[in-house]
């Protein structure tokens, strides 16, 4: 079974977005951090990256992701639902 999974924030480091993303961890919601500071910098890479790096969470567990992160903004040029 395949899920879509969508960006729902954007941080300027790996280590602010894997923070909230396992915030999720507890209600058992996968998530996937994308972005292109590995490459760049190597894997120890922890503070700030240009391009910043991007929470994606399956498009199914929206409501969910929202009422846990509700602090989170939505990913710009979005608009939350």
């Amino acid at each position: 079974m395949s899920q879509d999974f969508v960006e729902i924030a954007r941080f300027s480091s790996r280590m602010e977005a894997e923070v909230y993303g396992h915030t999720l961890d507890h209600a058992e919601i996968p998530f996937l951090i994308q972005g292109a500071d590995i490459g760049m910098f190597g894997p120890g890479m922890t503070g700030f990256t240009p391009a910043g790096v991007g929470l994606l969470v399956p498009e199914g567990r929206l409501a969910e992701v929202e009422e846990i992160l509700g602090c989170v903004a939505p990913t710009e040029g979005e608009a939350p639902e």
